[in-house]
């Protein structure tokens, strides 16, 4: 069930109606797990069944937790929870990909291993995430487990983020839960308005720079080099404001239902460095990345060259969560390299330029040239795509010329980027207004209006929906 679709319109609108009129907090609850299965099941209700598995087996695995005190049992218990939850993500997402890439070693000597049917659970990657990082929290001591496995349950199957984040810690949620799913006027005005911020995003922005983006990644063969860096820098603005739309529509349902979600990006293009970059991008991935992966590893306290070491494990592991291919491992070790180099050359912080400064125009125009170009393999269907793409963007080859003069790119483009600087130069922020303003109810029509004149006639899946 997408967020633009009509049964999601049916079901949201039951929901907030079902809860504005029941005030007893248990059923309240069962109603938000009850639409969030329901939210779920749309696709394939079979996966419920492996959903309720892993969140029955991390309650009792934290309830255990807290009742011992023996470090080996604590640390069975750990190793227990992320054994199966890695187990069910590797077999699901990645059993087929390492017997391809097994295949490639043993069918010289004529043995080739079969790959199964498997239908890959949407938000496996983002819930497995939530559940580790549940387990690992109370096992720390930082975290202290659900009250009990119905609100563990819905922290867990929470439909606004279920299937593409953003990535939420325990801490964040529970303590809102406990404290009463809030139905008002407000809540329900403001989260619109972000819904429709998302909507305008995706609908309006994203889908319409994918039509040529999906053209370019296609037949590339048949394009002129500077029609593929149009088509590559379109790409740019699509992933952004695809990924970014969901998010405000998850911010948007989670505030008309009282629950206040993470900021999951921050102007990322804006950046005068990659690790900044990462900073701004899918905050909360990048976090979980930094907390659970990075300093497990060691982080920066076992000097320069473990360093950068951790970094690489970090970001090819980082690629290779997105999806199960090799492109998407080259994606992530590109930006695993930017961020030792940067390290390297400028240290653990690099220095930030004045926005009245030249420096922090050209810096930031320079990282978001490098972040497009290296979106190129994570785009791309396969590794010749890849590599006739990163050849097209070195000229090499005859066309310079642009064939195809789309209007969305050449106006979102330019117009996307430079506003982005703007903004973070003059702090400008899209309004999101009060119940009480009297202007409200035309500034809501107003956008209602963008979406409805200037979406597409077919909208596309959100990306991040794959992974």
């Amino acid at each position: 069930m997408s967020f633009v679709s009509v049964e999601f319109a049916i079901l949201i609108t039951i929901v907030l109606t079902l809860l504005a009129f029941i005030k007893v907090a248990i059923v309240r609850k069962l109603i938000l797990l009850c639409a969030s299965c329901i939210f779920y099941a749309w696709w394939d209700w079979r996966f419920l069944g492996l959903l309720a598995t892993v969140t029955v087996l991390d309650y009792y695995v934290t309830r255990f937790l807290v009742a011992t005190t023996s470090k080996k049992k604590r640390d069975l218990l750990l190793w227990v929870s992320i054994l199966v939850n890695l187990g069910f993500l590797g077999f699901f997402k990645y059993f087929n990909f390492f017997i391809d890439t097994l295949n490639v070693f043993t069918q010289a000597w004529g043995w080739r291993i079969g790959t199964l049917n498997i239908i890959l659970p949407i938000g496996i990657s983002f819930y497995t995430f939530e559940t580790l990082s549940y387990v690992i929290d109370v096992y720390r001591g930082v975290a202290q487990p659900a009250k009990s496995l119905l609100d563990y349950a819905i922290f867990i199957t929470f439909f606004p983020r279920l299937v593409a984040g953003p990535i939420m810690r325990a801490a964040q949620f529970l303590p809102q839960l406990e404290s009463g799913i809030q139905i008002n006027l407000s809540n329900l005005v403001e989260g619109t308005q972000y819904f429709l911020r998302g909507m305008i995003k995706k609908m309006v922005i994203a889908d319409n720079v994918a039509v040529m983006v999906d053209q370019i990644y296609s037949s590339p063969s048949v394009f002129s080099s500077s029609t593929i860096w149009l088509g590559v820098m379109a790409y740019s603005v699509q992933i952004l404001f695809d990924f970014w739309g969901y998010t405000d529509m998850a911010l948007g349902i989670g505030k008309m239902l009282g629950i206040e979600l993470p900021i999951n990006f921050d102007l990322p293009y804006t950046a005068q460095s990659i690790t900044e970059f990462w900073n701004r991008w899918h905050i909360s991935l990048s976090t979980w990345l930094r907390d659970y992966l990075y300093i497990s590893l060691g982080g920066n306290r076992k000097g320069k060259l473990r360093t950068y070491v951790n970094l690489m494990i970090t970001m090819f592991l980082g690629g290779l969560w997105h999806g199960a291919s090799w492109n998407f491992v080259l994606w992530g070790g590109l930006h695993g390299l930017y961020l030792a180099a940067e390290r390297l050359v400028l240290g653990s912080k690099p220095a930030q330029h004045s926005w009245n400064s030249l420096w922090a125009w050209l810096r930031s125009f320079l990282i978001f040239v490098l972040v497009t170009i290296t979106w190129v393999p994570f785009r791309s269907p396969n590794w010749q795509t890849t590599i006739l793409i990163f050849k097209k963007l070195m000229f090499i080859g005859i066309g310079y010329k642009v064939e195809w003069y789309y209007v969305w790119p050449l106006i979102a483009v330019p117009v996307i980027i430079v506003g982005g600087w703007l903004a973070r130069r003059f702090e400008w922020k899209w309004p999101t207004l009060s119940v009480q303003k009297s202007y409200t109810p035309a500034f809501i029509m107003f956008e209602l209006l963008i979406v409805f004149f200037f979406s597409p006639l077919n909208t596309s899946p959100f990306i991040y929906f794959q992974f």
